[in-house]
C-alpha cells in the first residue's frame, strides 16, 4: 500500500547525506565492534556534508567526572535549570527493563508527566521498524512493507544498540515508514545503521522527494548515526531498500529541538539483566555518552525471580557488574533501581489469594537489589509497596478498575499508569539519597 509522506524537505540534504554516508566506508575504524557516532547536531541540511562517522563525543563528555553525590541530584538539578531557563538542552532519562518497561503504558505515562511540566520533545529513540513482538509505540506509528527480519539481544550477544533490537532487510523496494502522531511532529530525526562488509544501500523519502543511494558497505562492522534536522517540522519519513545487499538498522529517533525532557524506555518481553550484557558494549557506551542522561533506571528482576535456585549473592554480583558498567558509560548520571514488583503463579485449583504463590526467586532478587543500591549509592524505588504482596496483587485483579492482569505478573493500563505516577512522585519528592 503506497504511503503518502507529508511536508517537503530539501533535496540538498538527501543528495549530500548520500555523500556523507558513503565516506564511512573509507574511514579508519576503532575495532570490529567499535561504536561510532556522528558529530552534530546539524542545524541545517547543508551541514551534513561535514558529517564524519568517526567523530566521537566531545572531550568534555569523554572526561566527564563520575557522579558521587546523591543519586537523584543530577536529575533534580537539571530539571531546576530547565525551570529557571538556564538550560536549553534536553534532560534525558533512560530506562532499561523487561516487559514492564516494554508496555505502552509505564514509560509513556512517566514521559507524559515529565514533559507536561518541563517541555515535550517527542518519543526519542525507538526500535527500528515496528519493533520486537508485542511492541506498541507511543507518540509514533511505524509500518513495515516487504522483507524484514528482526533479532533481539534477549539471549544472543551481537551488534545491538540501546533498543536491544536489530532489523535486517534486503529485498528491493522493502520499506519502513515512521510517523509522528503528535500534532507538533518532529524537527530532529536520527537513524542508527550498522555499517558492514557487503552492506546494501537505501534511500530516504519525504513528500515525493528522495535521496540518492545511501550505502552501508564498509570494511569493518560498526554503528553510525545519520542525523537529519529539517528546517521545519515534519510528520513522516520513510526508508526504502535498493536491493543490492542487506541493510541492518539499530534504531531511529523522532525528537524536537529545544529545552524539555526526553524519557526513553528500552524493554523486551522476557528480558533479564543479560539484555545489557548481550548488547555490543561499545554501542551501549556510545548511546549513553551521546545522551549524557541525568538518570538511568534499571527495571529488571521479574524474570530472574522465576528461578528457584537463584541466590541473593549470585544476583547481587551480576547486578553490581551491570551497575558499574552503566556508571562508567554514563558517569554523570544518577542510577535508580526499581525493586521487583510482586509476581505469582498458581499453586492449585483453589480460589482467591490462597490459589497463588509468589515467584520463588523474589526474596533473593529483592535482597540483592536493596544491598546493591546501598553499596553502589543508587536510588531505590520499592515497587512491591504498590502491589502489596501476593494477596494485594490478587486484589488488584478484582478491583474496579483492575490494576493487575489475570496472570498475576503483568499490570493493566491503569496499573502501569498508577506505577508511573508513584515513580514520578518519588523522583520529584522522594529522598535524594
Amino acid at each position: 500500500m503506497p504511503t503518502t509522506l507529508q511536508r517537503p524537505y530539501r533535496r540538498e540534504f538527501l543528495a549530500k547525506a548520500s555523500v556523507g554516508l558513503l565516506l564511512t566506508s573509507c574511514e579508519a575504524q576503532r575495532g570490529a565492534n567499535a561504536a561510532v557516532a556522528g558529530a552534530g547536531p546539524y542545524r541545517s541540511l547543508r551541514e551534513l556534508t561535514n558529517w564524519r562517522p568517526e567523530a566521537g563525543p566531545s572531550e568534555a563528555v569523554i572526561q566527564q567526572a563520575a557522579w558521587t553525590g546523591a543519586p537523584l541530584a543530577p536529575l533534580r538539578r537539571q530539571l531546576q535549570e530547565l525551570s529557571s531557563g538556564r538550560r536549553r538542552q534536553p534532560v534525558h532519562i533512560v530506562q532499561f527493563g523487561d516487559s514492564h518497561t516494554a508496555s505502552p503504558f509505564l514509560v509513556p505515562r512517566l514521559r507524559e508527566l515529565f514533559q507536561a511540566r518541563y517541555g515535550a520533545l517527542g518519543p526519542g529513540l525507538l526500535p527500528p521498524g515496528t519493533g520486537p513482538r508485542y511492541t506498541r509505540l507511543s507518540l509514533a506509528q511505524a509500518e513495515q512493507q516487504g522483507q524484514w527480519d528482526g533479532s533481539t539481544a534477549l539471549r544472543t550477544p551481537g551488534p545491538f544498540s540501546l533498543p536491544g533490537y536489530r532489523l535486517r532487510g534486503q529485498g528491493a523496494g522493502s520499506r519502513l515508514v515512521l510517523r509522528s502522531t503528535e500534532p507538533e511532529g518532529f524537527d530532529r530525526f536520527r537513524l542508527e545503521v550498522l555499517i558492514q562488509p557487503g552492506g546494501g544501500s537505501f534511500r530516504l523519502l519525504s513528500d515525493g522527494q528522495q535521496s540518492g543511494a545511501l550505502p552501508t558497505n564498509a570494511t569493518h562492522t560498526r554503528r553510525v548515526s545519520l542525523p537529519y534536522e529539517p528546517g521545519r517540522r515534519q510528520q513522516e519519513i520513510a526508508l526504502e531498500l535498493l536491493g543490492d545487499g542487506p541493510v541492518e538498522l539499530l534504531g531511529w529517533a523522532l525528537e524536537r529541538r529545544g529545552p524539555g525532557v526526553l524519557v526513553e524506555g528500552f524493554g523486551i518481553n522476557g528480558a533479564t539483566l543479560d539484555l545489557l550484557s548481550n548488547m555490543d558494549q561499545g554501542m551501549l557506551e556510545a548511546g549513553l555518552r551521546e545522551r549524557q542522561p541525568a538518570l538511568v533506571i534499571l527495571a529488571f528482576g521479574t524474570n530472574e525471580a522465576v528461578s528457584s535456585s537463584l541466590t541473593a549473592h549470585q544476583y547481587a554480583a551480576q547486578l553490581t557488574e551491570r551497575v558499574r558498567t552503566i556508571k562508567s558509560f554514563a558517569p554523570g548520571a544518577g542510577i535508580m533501581l526499581m525493586g521487583a514488583p510482586d509476581a505469582a503463579r498458581r499453586r492449585g485449583r483453589g480460589n482467591g489469594c490462597d490459589a497463588w504463590m509468589p515467584f520463588p526467586g523474589l526474596p533473593a532478587v529483592r535482597e540483592a537489589q536493596r544491598s546493591v543500591a546501598a553499596a553502589q549509592n543508587l536510588a531505590f524505588w520499592d515497587w512491591s509497596r504498590l502491589t502489596g504482596g501476593t494477596c494485594g496483587l490478587h486484589a488488584g485483579t478484582q478491583r474496579n478498575p483492575r490494576l493487575v492482569q489475570d496472570d498475576h505478573v503483568h499490570f493493566t493500563a491503569d496499573g502501569y499508569r498508577a506505577t508511573a505516577e508513584r515513580m514520578f512522585d518519588f523522583l520529584m519528592q522522594g529522598p535524594a539519597a
